[in-house]
């Protein structure tokens, strides 16, 4: 299991597909991307819908700029509710549910944002890479506070630049380097869990 951390825009999600494809080709096991906001989306799906005309899984930027606000407030209202793993269980129930049908899924989780998820994700034999992008700055108050403190207990901080179009191949390069830092260190035990 891996987890990605960093404020958003950081490129958590390319990362992670580029991890997946490394993965999967090195190892043979089925990745499958995991998040803990998921299940906020499809709560506010309608209503961002019916009142913004935004999907609450929009990929644009200036939407996400608008909806972030919203899905935010509810996530943290359901933690104050029903506790601050809230989500953090939901996730993990969905992972062990997929892998009694399948041992070789291979999560990866891209939007580890509290010190506690990081601490989940290492307790399932899991590492926690933190990224951050050149100039890219907290969205929101949550963000600013949690992310040093995400950065402080990840394995692996990594720092790359805002890549155009054209430059988009050398995400794939910074993947492989980190697959093979987090090989170095897991690898064996991963190869455990996975056979």
């Amino acid at each position: 299991m891996i987890g990605i951390a960093g404020l958003a825009r950081s490129g958590k999600d390319t990362l992670a597909q580029n991890l997946a494809d490394i993965i999967e080709e090195d190892m043979g096991y089925e990745v499958r991307t995991y998040s803990f906001a998921v299940p906020i989306k499809c709560q506010m799906s309608n209503l961002l819908e019916d009142y913004y005309h935004i999907s609450a899984f929009t990929e644009d930027t200036e939407e996400k700029l608008i909806i972030r606000p919203l899905l935010v407030a509810h996530g943290e209202q359901m933690k104050k509710n029903w506790g601050k793993d809230l989500w953090l269980k939901e996730l993990m129930a969905k992972i062990e549910e997929d892998r009694n049908v399948n041992k070789k899924i291979f999560p990866i989780i891209p939007d580890v944002r509290f010190d506690f998820e990081v601490e989940a994700v290492k307790n399932e034999n899991g590492q926690v890479i933190h990224i951050s992008k050149i100039g890219n700055i907290p969205p929101n108050k949550i963000e600013a506070e949690n992310d040093p403190l995400v950065r402080q207990c990840s394995d692996l901080q990594h720092a790359w630049p805002a890549y155009s179009l054209d430059q988009i191949h050398q995400c794939k390069y910074h993947a492989q380097i980190l697959w093979q830092m987090l090989k170095q260190t897991q690898g064996d035990e991963w190869k455990k869990i996975y056979t």
